[in-house]
């Protein structure tokens, strides 16, 4: 009991804080394993409505059973999950155990097992541990469980004899605790532990012949191993900026661009930027508009010979949609170029798809570095 409360009051105090690239949409999920109802399962008639001819309160054992499960959830995006669950237990049972005064029903002499059919609503919170494929998580449910009990022994010794076989709708309650480990894109295996109960547990029974009520628990510990499936692509992670000496910003794996000396000799150097793109965009972020504003800025104070503009991609998508994003990617910049006052006619654009990589990758690999169009200004 423990460790079920623990879990449960850990589920519902927790503080939600965003998680970093979470996937975000709708997965699947399916699993099996043990399921333990042990020897902590109350069975008794001492305070029913129709107790029988003989009153007991003891516990039931059972074997080692089995458990499976199949859900389909949302992942919201900052950690937190939904889902709907179904599960299914089954153990069957070993004795009901003698205490003081009540001679039990030993191993042998009983036989039957307990069903347990739950729909479960659970809301799960992803921990974001900064270790790549391995992500751990917490969470609580609550729905409805179908049990069906069909049990019967008796004791020579004592003459004590019980049946129960009805079943009965409970509420249901779990806790759960597990950890994910990626095994490819959109695919996880999901190791998990399960602590499972239900409220309102009487049932009919006959005891001693004897028409009568039995409250009959079932909570169960459960280990499961599944795998989880997510319905849509993964969310590419944001790409993260830094400030530079000039107030432009660059990806923070890339170079500033370099400090431009005023007080320069007859011949001007040429500056040069590089401005970036999100993910299949070829709109200018506000850092990029800034960026060329300063640029141009600094260019007109001095005359301009020719601006060149190369528009790039990454290796994502096929080479002729990149080759044409890249063109529009060199031309986004000219017109910005043109707006902060660049002569038009001093402008040249070549757009070289993903043919022109600033980071070397693979086909296929979204790489912000290369999501770019490269400008070089040189003057008179």
């Amino acid at each position: 009991m423990n460790l079920k409360t623990t879990l449960l009051t850990a589920a519902a105090s927790l503080a939600i804080a965003p998680a970093a690239h979470a996937y975000e949409g709708l997965y699947g999920s399916i699993g099996a394993g043990l399921s333990y109802f042990g020897y902590e399962n109350d069975v008794s008639n001492d305070s029913v409505a129709v107790p029988g001819p003989v009153t007991f309160d003891s516990d039931s054992d059972y074997d080692n059973g089995i458990g499976i499960y199949a859900a389909i959830g949302k992942a919201h995006g900052n950690g937190v999950r939904t889902e709907l669950e179904y599960s299914y237990r089954n153990a069957d049972i070993d004795q009901i155990d003698p205490n003081p005064g009540f001679a039990g029903v030993l191993a042998g002499d009983i036989n039957g097992d307990t069903k347990i059919h739950a729909l479960m609503v659970n809301a799960l919170y992803d921990f974001q541990n900064g270790v790549d494929g391995i992500t751990p998580y917490i969470g609580a449910g609550a729905g409805v469980a179908r049990v069906n009990h069909s049990i019967a022994g008796a004791n020579a010794g004592s003459g004590f004899s019980i049946a129960y076989g009805s079943f009965d709708y409970n509420f249901a309650y779990q806790g759960i605790a597990g950890v994910a480990v990626g095994l490819a894109e959109g695919l996880t295996l999901d190791l998990s532990y399960r602590y499972f109960n239900m409220l309102g547990n009487k049932y009919n029974a006959t005891i001693n012949g004897v028409g009568s009520e039995v409250k009959a628990n079932a909570s169960s510990h459960n280990l499961f191993a599944g795998l989880r499936w997510n319905f849509g692509a993964s969310t590419p992670p944001p790409v993260q900026y830094k400030d530079c000496w000039d107030g432009s910003s660059v990806p923070i794996t890339a170079e500033c661009p370099p400090q431009i000396i005023e007080e320069q000799a007859a011949t001007l150097d040429p500056i040069q930027f590089t401005v970036y793109f999100d993910y299949d965009k070829s709109n200018l972020t506000p850092q990029a508009s800034t960026l060329i504003q300063e640029a141009a800025s600094r260019a007109l104070q001095n005359e301009i010979e020719t601006v060149v503009v190369a528009g790039n991609t990454d290796t994502s998508g096929s080479s002729a949609y990149n080759q044409a994003l890249s063109e529009r990617r060199a031309r986004v910049v000219r017109e910005a170029l043109i707006a902060n006052g660049v002569p038009a006619d001093s402008i040249r654009t070549e757009a070289y798809g993903e043919s022109n990589l600033a980071k070397p990758t693979p086909d296929g690999v979204r790489e912000p570095l290369n999501r770019r169009s490269e400008v070089v200004i040189s003057f008179e």
